[in-house]
């Protein structure tokens, strides 16, 4: 039983003359892909398609890596300013960590670092890197950090260096780690003044208001996941985030922009000359800043570092266009740089240096999207394409290519789904059987529970780790309380986490198997819906967010209306509930059946408030601030209970279910 279960390393071309020297085998999914091919894989070299050493070295690294393990360069015009002596990330050997990633964590000493005269990099005091560039009369800030408390400890190096005031800061995206430590930072008093620039390109808002509210609860809980929040950090738990040595978790805040830009914006601060372009890529909102006086491009994460990019994250998220990545990349290719700069990973110095990474990289993203839509046209689906899109060595060697944090296998699968959709042209896929219906029929013709227990042991320890924890699903659905079968898959994804270098593969494996062990810890969960992001978007986004939540099938018949009218802001807004939907509408409804007079500050407070909500509106009852011009108090509860409640993350279940 064992051989059936070992894992399939024959390189394709081997596979396929065998296929052609009449040796058949319906047992992967490998051998059906490469017999599709046909003659095209045979001529292929086998090593091209091979999984790659990611240790190895590659010959361009000796040239341009530092001494320090901190830049890549010769130190001309960037020097390691001062190191605070920690590193955030695990660098230890260890039986349950792969070498490489433990390599990988060793180049994040916690440092400051120094390009020029005015640009300084906090770099490695947690996921994302601030940059602080000092102009004649003030600073410049380029992504906030990821969270107040993060932000105020690079805050703190910086204010060594000068204490001259804060004139701009520049959201480089929307993802939670680049805007979050704003308010460490920066008030809205000065925001609000004008005495402080918040410069983004103009999807940015909207974009938050989908994170942090919309899906929030989702995107919160499978980040955590990614993270490797439910467990201990450490060997046996996260040993990096891949993009930095972690996410610091603290106050998430946010402060919206009062500048933004489409295309692109020239603009001079405190005397220094930038030019902001938005170059889509990671998110269609991404800005990338050039000095030109000194040539300096800040990249944001246009490059997710050192590292192979998430064309998909299995975190969740929208599609990501491979095609629009690699072209935003060659935008930057026209700025005549001679350093570059990170929002994660470490700077690059040096013009040979720069068109080395930025070309290695696109041509990594177009390599993988090509050749998935090439052999999409070949009818291959995401199971088979996997085992025939891989990059050639030149790339997949490259050391800012390692599969860290993005991999080729799950972008592979994205771009499939991205442009084709889910269905891969079988009709059953169309209506399959009942969830856990189909969970039942599946044991019954495996044998049973105890055989697929004891197919379960036999492929764990042929090393197939993931074959038993899929056959392990079966039993787990039909009793969620099976804590053997629990427990057995448990093992075999805490032994595939251990052989992984990519952290977010990794990752969801600790944290899968914590939840079948039922020991997720909470204490460290990331959390979207952050108080102060939701008090800063804009009212129709805050009301619009509610939609989402209606609980349609008590709402069939139902058709009710209520208004609310901000009088500090002079907006009017109606919610509309008809028959199984919820309608926003951005004006006052004179026939809605519940009409309320308040201020957005009372909205704020409300929304500050949580679970107190209701001894809020009491109080602002009582003042007149929340006042009924129609209806009242019990049908305005009528009105809120149609709308449902986030389940809490404990009550999530993703793996045991």
């Amino acid at each position: 039983m064992t051989n059936l279960f070992k894992k399939m390393t024959l390189p394709l071309a081997v596979t396929s003359a065998l296929l052609a020297s009449g040796f058949t085998s319906a047992s992967t999914a490998h051998t059906h892909a490469t017999s599709r091919i046909g003659q095209e894989l045979q001529t292929s070299s086998a090593a091209q398609y091979q999984n790659i050493d990611l240790d190895a070295r590659y010959q361009g690294d000796v040239l341009f890596e530092h001494e320090s393990n901190l830049f890549w360069g010769k130190g001309e015009r960037i020097k390691v300013l001062s190191k605070t002596g920690e590193s955030l990330a695990y660098t230890q050997a260890s039986d349950h960590v792969h070498p490489t990633l433990t390599k990988h964590g060793r180049k994040m000493d916690q440092a400051i670092i120094q390009i020029d005269d005015n640009v300084y990099l906090g770099y490695g005091f947690g996921l994302d890197t601030p940059v602080m560039i000092e102009g004649d009369d003030g600073i410049i800030i380029v992504d906030p950090g990821e969270s107040v408390q993060m932000a105020e400890s690079v805050k703190a190096q910086f204010r060594q260096i000068t204490d001259k005031p804060v004139k701009a800061i520049i959201y480089s995206h929307n993802h939670i780690d680049h805007i979050s430590g704003v308010r460490a930072w920066v008030s809205d008093e000065e925001v609000e003044s004008g005495a402080v620039k918040i410069i983004a390109q103009e999807g940015l808002t909207a974009a938050v208001a989908n994170w942090s509210s919309n899906l929030g609860t989702l995107f919160g809980h499978r980040t955590s996941y990614t993270g490797a929040k439910h467990v201990d950090e450490g060997e046996h738990g996260t040993v990096n985030d891949g993009l930095g040595p972690r996410f610091m978790q603290g106050d998430i805040s946010f402060i919206e922009p009062n500048v933004v830009l489409k295309d692109r914006l020239d603009i001079t601060i405190a005397g220094v000359d930038l030019e902001i372009v938005n170059v889509p890529s990671e998110t269609k909102d991404e800005v990338v800043v050039y000095l030109p006086k000194q040539k300096i491009l800040h990249a944001a994460e246009v490059l997710q570092g050192e590292n192979f990019p998430n064309l998909h994250s299995i975190r969740g998220t929208k599609f990501r266009d491979p095609a629009m990545w690699f072209k935003g990349i060659d935008t930057m290719r026209q700025f005549d740089t001679e350093v570059m700069i990170n929002s994660h990973g470490r700077p690059v110095e040096g013009k040979e240096a720069v068109a080395n990474v930025l070309t290695a990289y696109r041509d990594a993203i177009q390599y993988t999207h090509d050749q998935t839509i090439r052999y999409m046209n070949k009818g291959l689906t995401p199971d088979e394409l996997v085992e025939v899109v891989k990059l050639p060595s030149h790339l997949a060697q490259h050391p800012w290519l390692g599969e860290h944090y993005g991999t080729v296998a799950h972008a592979v699968r994205q771009i499939y789904v991205g442009y084709n959709g889910f269905f891969e042209a079988d009709p059953w896929q169309l209506e399959p059987m009942a969830y856990e219906q189909r969970a039942k029929a599946f044991v019954e013709i495996m044998g049973g529970r105890s055989n697929i227990m004891s197919t379960a042991k036999a492929a764990i320890k042929a090393e197939n780790y993931t074959f038993a924890a899929e056959i392990l699903s079966y039993p787990i659905t039909i009793d969620k309380d099976d804590m053997e079968a629990r427990q057995l898959k448990a093992t075999a994804y805490k032994a595939w986490a251990a052989d992984q270098v990519n952290i977010n593969w990794r990752n969801w494996g600790l944290n899968a198997a914590a939840e079948l062990e039922g020991t997720r810890d909470f204490s460290q969960l990331i959390s979207f819906a952050s108080v102060d992001v939701l008090t800063a978007l804009p009212s129709h986004q805050i009301l619009d967010m509610m939609t989402a939540t209606l609980i349609a099938e008590q709402t069939l018949d139902v058709e009710m209306a209520l208004s609310y009218s901000f009088v500090d802001t002079q907006e009017s807004f109606t919610i509309e509930i008809r028959n199984g939907i919820a309608q926003l509408h951005e004006t006052a409804l004179t026939e809605a059946d519940v009409q309320i007079k308040t201020s957005r500050a009372v909205l704020n407070q409300i929304l500050i408030a949580g679970p107190n909500a209701q001894q809020v509106i009491a109080s602002n009852l009582q003042s007149g601030d929340f006042a009924f011009a129609k209806g009242g108090i019990q049908e305005f509860g009528k009105f809120m209970s149609f709308f449902d409640k986030p389940m809490s993350p404990e009550e999530i279940m993703l793996i045991v279910r």
